[in-house]
């Protein structure tokens, strides 16, 4: 009964925990984000961030907050941009190996967008994985994350792809907000 008792409370918690990240967005304190800087937030005293701490590591829900982007567990976006690209990389795997090597694709053209590049960008961006296919994806074990890891490694090494392909951009999209960005 006793078991039963805790399983109810735990996942009333989760519950709660679920239903108030999304409303919250103030800035977390020392403890960090996680079930505590929802409870506790707004409070920075030593006492509360001590309770916000406990309140992370018995629940675990700091780990969870960081992997979801809940739970204050999100910097302006970063987490959620950075999710849905190892996402699409995941589910899509074979799909955009296919088209890196044939210099372009439906694949290629929605993976370029999640990771903020400009329309005119895609093409040069399409080109720029051909030519380093081999780098990116060098044997028949390479993980869809380590691919996106070379890709990103890629655009940031053009000047041209790191100006037209920017993080701020891909983050505007997660969040659903339209970005123009003045060319520098």
């Amino acid at each position: 009964m006793e078991d039963q008792t805790m399983k109810g409370y735990t996942l009333t918690t989760g519950i709660a925990v679920l239903l108030m990240a999304g409303s919250a967005h103030a800035q977390y304190g020392m403890a960090g984000c996680g079930l505590g800087s929802v409870v506790f937030q707004g409070d920075n005293s030593t006492v509360k961030q001590v309770l916000a701490s406990t309140t992370n590591g018995t629940f675990g829900t700091q780990t969870f907050g960081i992997t979801s982007g809940t739970s204050n567990c999100t910097s302006g976006g970063v987490v959620k941009a950075e999710r849905e690209q190892a996402a699409f990389a995941e589910v899509n795997f074979q799909d955009l190996k296919a088209n890196m090597a044939a210099g372009g694709g439906e694949f290629l053209s929605s993976f370029a967008t999640l990771l903020g590049c400009e329309d005119s960008a895609k093409p040069v961006l399409a080109k720029t994985l051909q030519s380093k296919f081999e780098t990116i994806v060098p044997s028949t074990s390479t993980t869809p994350i380590e691919m996106l890891v070379a890709v990103k490694k890629e655009i940031k090494a053009s000047s041209n792809l790191a100006t037209s392909c920017t993080d701020e951009r891909a983050i505007a999209r997660a969040e659903g907000k339209v970005m123009t960005l003045a060319k520098r």
